[in-house]
C-alpha cells in the first residue's frame, strides 16, 4: 500500500505561518510539514516581530470578539504562550460608543467579564494620575477592561516556531521566488532562489504584504489569483522610548491604552523588562502603486 501520509508547504513563518505549523503536526503528528521563510526565525520582516503587540477581545464586531476570546485563554493557559502574555488591563478612550457596544458584545456571548465605563475623571485618577493631563474634552465615559493586554510578540513566535520544530515541523531558511502550478491550475510546490524546489499536498501561503507580489510573479495569466484589492498591506508609525528607573516606576502598573479621538488615534503598550515604552499612531499608511512585473 502507498503511503497516506499528508504533505504541507507554508511559505511565511510570521504568526500566521508559525501557528498553522504547529497546529498541523499536533493535528497529525506523522504529517509532512515544511515551513519557508527568508531569514532565521522569527523573521524581522514579519508584522509579528515586535517587542509586543496588544490582546484583547475588545472589539465592536462580535464574530471577531468570540475569536479574539479563544485566543486569550490559549495566552492564559497555553503552556508555550502564557510567558510571553501580561494582562495588564486596556483602556479605550474614545467618543463614538464602542466601549458599550464591546459590553453588549460580552452579554451577548453569555461570558463573565470584567470590563466597565468609568467616568473620565475617575479614569483620570488611576494608574499614577498619568492621565490627568490627556485631551479627553468630549469623552462622557472611558472602556475599561482589566483583563485584557499585550504579549512579546517576537519571543512568543520564536518559541512557537521552536515548539514546532521539536514536534516535526522542518524549517528551512530560504525564498520562495515562484509557486509552481499544473495545467489544471493546482498549486504543486515552489521555486526558490537556492534553486531548490519544494512539493506538497498542501500548500498555504502565510505571506502577508508579499502575496500580492507572489501570485503576480507566479501566475500572470490568471486574473482569478490576482489580489486586485482584496488584500491591502498597511503599515503604522510607533515610537519607542527608554525610560529611566524613575520613570518606569511611574509607568510599571500602566494598562495599555488606545486613544480613538479625532485630534490623537494611538495606542500604548509597555515593556516593563527592558524599561521600553512603545507608542503607535493608528492611521494606516498603505502603498497604493500598481506593482508590474
Amino acid at each position: 500500500m502507498g503511503s497516506t501520509q499528508t504533505s504541507y508547504l507554508i511559505v511565511g513563518a510570521g504568526v500566521f505561518g508559525t501557528s498553522t505549523a504547529l497546529h498541523l503536526i499536533e493535528d497529525d503528528p506523522s504529517a509532512s510539514v515544511v515551513l519557508l521563510d527568508r531569514t532565521p526565525f522569527p523573521c524581522p520582516y514579519a508584522a509579528s516581530h515586535d517587542i509586543n503587540k496588544i490582546v484583547r477581545a475588545d472589539y465592536g464586531d462580535i464574530f471577531y470578539s468570540n475569536l479574539a476570546l479563544e485566543a486569550q485563554e490559549h495566552w492564559r493557559h497555553g503552556p508555550y504562550y502564557e510567558p510571553y502574555y501580561h494582562e495588564t488591563g486596556l483602556v479605550n478612550v474614545e467618543d463614538t460608543g464602542l466601549g458599550r457596544k464591546i459590553i453588549q458584545n460580552y452579554k451577548d456571548l453569555s461570558i463573565d467579564f470584567s470590563a466597565e465605563m468609568l467616568a473620565p475623571k475617575d479614569a483620570m485618577d488611576k494608574w499614577n494620575g498619568i492621565y490627568r493631563d490627556g485631551d479627553w474634552a468630549n469623552v462622557k465615559e472611558v472602556f475599561w477592561n482589566p483583563r485584557s493586554g499585550w504579549v512579546e510578540a517576537a519571543a512568543a513566535v520564536s518559541r512557537t516556531t521552536e515548539v514546532a520544530i521539536d514536534k516535526g515541523v522542518q524549517y528551512v531558511e530560504v525564498t520562495v521566488t515562484e509557486l509552481v502550478f499544473d495545467g489544471a491550475g493546482n498549486c504543486l510546490g515552489v521555486h526558490t532562489s537556492s534553486g531548490k524546489s519544494y512539493w506538497a499536498d498542501k500548500v498555504i501561503l502565510c505571506t502577508c504584504a508579499q502575496t500580492a507580489k507572489l501570485l503576480a510573479d507566479s501566475a500572470p495569466h490568471r486574473k482569478d489569483l490576482q489580489v486586485n484589492g482584496r488584500m491591502v498591506a498597511a503599515a503604522v508609525v510607533t515610537a519607542t522610548v527608554r525610560l529611566t528607573p524613575g520613570q518606569m516606576e511611574k509607568f510599571d502598573k500602566v494598562p495599555v491604552f488606545v486613544e480613538g479621538m479625532d485630534h490623537t488615534l494611538g495606542s500604548q503598550p509597555h515593556v516593563v523588562q527592558s524599561m521600553l515604552f512603545r507608542m503607535t499612531q493608528r492611521t494606516s499608511r498603505r502603498n497604493n502603486a500598481t506593482y508590474t512585473r
